[in-house]
């Protein structure tokens, strides 16, 4: 119960920045170490295991890259104060529930979800992709349906297992290792959409895929976007649907806007 205190005062008496491990399963509030100055890098090792001493030495002095990025959401403390039996995604302002999980989570974080940092800095730009707008309005039997906030959309269902796999696009990432050292980095590929409210996610992670680059290197991915899956979104009856009008895709600070026309 007195471990926050131990680590202030280590960090205090140190010399030189101090470097937190953390062991366990699952996040903790470490706001109190992220905030201070003196506490210059923390590792999250989980359960590391016989090989768990090597792998932090060699991380730390500098021989290993680390290119980790975090599982799930680092809520604060306060979030404890959620009931466990209330498993509710989406937010509910009447009742003050910040919701759950990056994709719909709103209240504050310790570190969000696919963070993580490196010896080495990485940008990234969009160079392709085989088509930007999606054409769902080849059937006048497809029944358009519109939202409260009157976006037109249709079931994923209705649409078929022909139009689904007509529709996926390939698209193109750049990635620069911008450091001096090699690592191996994994690239997180995001779905938003345009419009937001009705219960749609903040962000969604639809691929991901990792690139080893020397230091100044520059390579380049490929992903395959299936936008039946990876697109579509949840109405109020818990149905997959494919709204009309504008997506992105996030990489890192780049996006990429796709059309979807019903």
């Amino acid at each position: 119960g007195r471990q926050q205190e131990l680590i202030t005062s280590v960090a205090k008496s140190a010399k030189k920045p101090v470097v937190l491990v953390l062991l366990s399963g699952g996040p903790i509030d470490v706001s109190f170490a992220k905030d201070d100055p003196r506490i210059g890098a923390i590792l999250w090792a989980g359960y590391p295991g016989q090989g768990g001493g090597i792998a932090l030495a060699e991380i730390i002095f500098g021989d290993h890259n680390p290119g980790g990025r975090l599982p799930g959401t680092w809520y604060p403390q306060d979030y404890t104060k959620v009931p466990m039996t209330d498993m509710r995604m989406r937010p509910d302002s009447f009742s003050d529930y910040p919701g759950r999980t990056y994709r719909f989570y709103e209240g504050d974080k310790v570190f969000e979800f696919g963070y993580g940092l490196s010896y080495s800095k990485y940008s990234y730009k969009f160079t392709h992709v085989s088509r930007k707008n999606l054409y769902l309005n080849h059937s006048s039997s497809l029944h358009t349906t519109r939202s409260w906030d009157s976006v037109g959309y249709k079931l994923v269902s209705e649409l078929g297992t022909q139009v689904c796999e007509e529709n996926k696009f390939k698209v193109g990432v750049g990635v620069k290792n911008d450091g001096e050292m090699s690592g191996k980095h994994p690239v997180l590929l995001f779905a938003r959409q345009g419009k937001v409210g009705d219960g749609r996610v903040k962000k969604q992670l639809i691929g991901f895929q990792s690139v080893v680059l020397s230091g100044g290197e520059r390579g380049e991915i490929e992903f395959e976007v299936s936008p039946c899956e990876d697109l579509s979104r949840a109405n109020e009856y818990g149905v997959m649907v494919m709204d009309e009008g504008r997506h992105f895709l996030v990489v890192g600070d780049d996006k990429l806007p796709v059309t979807i026309v019903i």
